[in-house]
């Protein structure tokens, strides 16, 4: 899940230390969101910013909603203490943020993004309901230039192994 791939991305800028934290208690403990169906990023992070979040070691990944629902029996290993919501960011205000830490943003994508396997993604905008079309969240780590100019973000997705240049 995003949210939880942001609060370690987080951390990590600023201790060093590299957390692996559970994306199961999100699933089984965020019930504004939807367990495995999906969610909104503004719930999962308000339920991190009230509760904190349990190492993956101590609320471990099920691939499915526990039955009996959270089973949080730990202290929180991280937390956050707020978040900002930037409506419509211009590409210099995204890249400023990113400059300081992980962003996460919500994509309209088409089924070309879910079969990529690599190189830079270069689709047009599409309409909101165009047929085919899904909402994905993903984290923006960074952003570069290629060889012929061309400027390119750099972002983690949480599609899976499978999907993208990592599977390669």
């Amino acid at each position: 899940m995003v949210v939880v791939a942001a609060i370690e991305a987080l951390h990590y800028i600023k201790t060093k230390e590299l957390l692996v934290l559970s994306v199961q208690e999100l699933i089984d403990c965020d019930t504004k969101s939807f367990g495995c169906a999906g969610g909104y990023t503004e719930n999962a992070l308000e339920y991190v910013q009230k509760n904190g979040l349990s190492r993956e070691s101590d609320y471990g990944y099920m691939g499915r909603e526990r039955i009996l629902g959270c089973k949080k029996n730990k202290a929180p290993a991280a937390s956050i203490t707020g978040f900002k919501t930037i409506i419509n960011p211009t590409e210099e205000s995204l890249e400023a943020a990113v400059a300081q830490q992980p962003v996460i943003i919500r994509l309209q994508c088409s089924q070309s993004f879910r079969e990529y396997k690599g190189g830079i993604i270069d689709s047009p905008p599409a309409a909101p309901k165009s047929e085919g079309m899904f909402v994905h969240y993903v984290l923006i780590v960074g952003y570069d230039t290629d060889s012929n100019g061309i400027k390119f973000w750099r972002f983690k997705n949480t599609a899976g192994e499978g999907w993208g240049e990592a599977h390669r």
